[in-house]
């Protein structure tokens, strides 16, 4: 069984579809939340399915805050970390501590919303919605040193319907979003089986 967490900064809604999919899981233990945001939505949210919600507030120093969310990390053996809308750029140093030889990639997995490499950064909905694009989608990615510039696992597009608001688009996606990051976590094995070698995995 690994030992895994999630981070999130705000509402957390892929946070909760990951935990209540944990059930079903006999490779994963998400063991608890971390959060840099004291009004997340994610905190009682957590805490009502009965995971623990830990705050790390960033205090303007970002080698103290991260250092204090390793030394939490570490005291819980976590092994795999999943970023369910955490809004801060992890540095290098804190990514390499979850570096992984044999799958050259650090175990930190991301959900970015749209089909990267367009729209990375904040605001990817309305990014796509303003560029007015045929299709967007959702990506699941390996954290890197970069923005959004990790490799990518898997992805899938839905249409930008004409005439349609921005409200509904970023529905739409938020769906595809709850669907897409649970299989991905139910087929975690699967990418560590085959060191991720593949482009991108059709899921």
């Amino acid at each position: 069984m690994v030992n895994a967490v999630i981070m999130a900064s705000g509402n957390g809604s892929n946070a909760i579809e990951l935990i209540k999919l944990e059930k079903e899981l006999d490779n994963i233990n998400f063991k608890f939340i971390i959060t840099d945001n004291k009004d997340a939505g994610i905190i009682n949210k957590g805490k009502s399915l009965k995971k623990d919600v830990f705050l790390f507030e960033n205090k303007n120093n970002k080698l103290e805050h991260e250092e204090k969310i390793l030394n939490k990390l570490k005291s819980e053996n976590i092994e795999w970390i999943f970023l369910a809308g955490y809004m801060r750029i992890l540095s290098s140093d804190f990514i390499n501590h979850f570096y992984d030889d044999d799958l050259d990639q650090a175990k930190i997995i991301n959900i970015h919303p749209s089909l990267l490499p367009d729209f990375k950064g904040k605001d990817a909905y309305e990014q796509a919605f303003k560029a007015k694009v045929n299709n967007s989608g959702v990506s699941i990615h390996f954290v890197d040193a970069g923005i959004d510039t990790g490799k990518i696992i898997t992805q899938k597009e839905f249409p930008l319907i004409k005439g349609e608001s921005l409200e509904n688009f970023k529905k739409r996606g938020l769906k595809l979003e709850h669907d897409l990051y649970p299989k991905v976590v139910k087929n975690i094995d699967k990418f560590i089986e085959t060191k991720c070698k593949e482009d991108i995995y059709e899921i």
